[in-house]
């Protein structure tokens, strides 16, 4: 693939700290400025959605559902880890960047402080973008009970099918008690296949079928989970698009400088706030797929809500239209799965390539290389707080205003820039 081969990492690195009048890197060391310079990349593709690759896999009866996140060669593999936050936190707060080892800062954080405030943003930031959900293991239902727990990691089923043990299984609709009562009064005496299911709201995480379930079978949920345990000091993989990691790292940082301690400091947090909130509103905004073929022929590429109001058991049905189903964010399915093994072609919004030895070319284009530095010294000159950090706003405005006006020129080359691709889900079934 062709690739931009005209400013190396080190290069661009020498140009930040000479924006920072700090050519030595006594201040910022090479380091943290190497960290800036990726951060800023990386929200640059998030704001633009510009490196856009190709990506095909064989989906076989094995699976039903494919995590783009995680599938082999995937150009939306998730690879950052709790480990490359806390450093870039510890950056920001004036602290020995040791990352996930042993805490040797001053007395106004330890690094359970990190670990706390990061886990949380992240497990919120999952919750609100829906970006990772899971095909649960077959969860088992007792005939003539019609309550059915999740596990502890759960935080949201998205969709439920009753699968019998011997017959067909049935895609259940997403209703309430009140619907239960108000259409089927007597749904609490009848034992019989169910139709519909309903969330129970109190913990534990658990789902109330309308009638109890009259043979043996088992359900098939496909659910929201949250993110993996952080471990200090092993690193654990945040479970976010990388390209949104920064989300993360801005509400953790709003915690920290916003509690009560001698670590306070409003105006920075009422920063990193907004910085969180924005992130949350993009990422929820953001695409990733653009297309689809199944066997080389292009593919409808519906909701899951839409799919199964209109194909019930499109899964198992033969007759079913050649279709990608996506269900959120890097989580789809080829259906019919009758068809498979068949080959999958996907245009994806990739990851933004960023360099990590000084030789690395920087994928930038020369237009953009400036304001890829003004975010850049932005980011670095956040830990010197005050009017020194302050005085960045313009900077950021720059930023941010080259990344609208590349949005709107991308946009208008594309006919049906109005079509959301990847964002089918969501529209179907806000989130906020």
């Amino acid at each position: 693939m062709p690739s931009f081969g005209w400013l190396t990492l080190a290069q661009a690195r020498n140009a930040l700290a000479g924006r920072l009048a700090d050519s030595g890197m006594v201040f910022w060391t090479s380091a943290e400025l190497t960290y800036w310079l990726q951060e800023a990349l990386r929200t640059w593709n998030a704001l633009t959605e510009q490196w856009l690759s190709s990506f095909a896999f064989i989906a076989t009866s094995a699976h039903a559902w494919y995590d783009l996140s995680s599938l082999p060669g995937s150009p939306r593999l998730r690879t950052l880890t709790d480990d490359y936050l806390y450093s870039a936190i510890q950056y920001h707060l004036l602290e020995p960047p040791t990352g996930a080892g042993a805490w040797t800062g001053t007395s106004q954080f330890v690094l359970a402080d990190l670990q706390n405030a990061l886990q949380a943003r992240r497990d919120e930031v999952i919750q609100a973008v829906d970006c990772n959900l899971q095909n649960l293991p077959p969860l088992a239902s007792t005939p003539n009970v019609r309550r059915t727990y999740f596990p502890d990691s759960t935080l949201e089923p998205v969709r439920v099918r009753f699968v019998p043990l011997s017959g067909t299984p049935v895609t259940l609709s997403r209703e309430d008690t009140i619907a239960f009562d108000a259409f089927e009064p007597s749904h609490l005496q009848t034992s019989q296949m169910p139709t519909a299911w309903s969330v129970i709201t109190e913990p534990p995480l658990a789902i109330d079928v309308d009638t109890a379930p009259n043979v043996p079978g088992s359900y098939d949920a496909i659910a929201l989970q949250a993110g993996l345990q952080f471990a200090p000091p092993v690193a654990t993989l945040l479970g976010v698009p990388d390209d949104f990691a920064w989300v993360c790292k801005w509400g953790a940082l709003a915690d920290l400088l916003g509690r009560e301690s001698e670590a306070t400091d409003r105006p920075r947090a009422d920063y990193c706030l907004k910085r969180y909130m924005d992130g949350l509103k993009i990422m929820a905004r953001s695409n990733w797929l653009l297309a689809a073929t199944i066997n080389g022929i292009p593919c409808a590429t519906p909701s899951l809500r839409e799919m199964d109001a209109f194909s019930p058991e499109w899964q198992n049905d033969a007759t079913a239209w050649p279709s990608l189903v996506t269900a959120g964010m890097d989580f789809c399915a080829p259906g019919p799965l009758s068809n498979l093994p068949t080959g999958v072609s996907l245009n994806l919004v990739g990851n933004a390539p960023v360099p990590s030895l000084d030789g690395d070319w920087v994928q930038v284009s020369r237009d953009v290389f400036d304001v890829i530095l003004d975010y850049a010294q932005v980011l670095a000159s956040f830990k010197m707080g005050g009017a020194e950090f302050a005085a960045t706003k313009d900077l950021e405005n720059n930023f941010m205003a080259a990344a609208i006006r590349t949005n709107k020129r991308l946009a208008d080359l594309g006919l049906f820039r109005d079509v959301q691709v990847g964002r089918k889900q969501n529209i179907e079934e806000p989130r906020d």
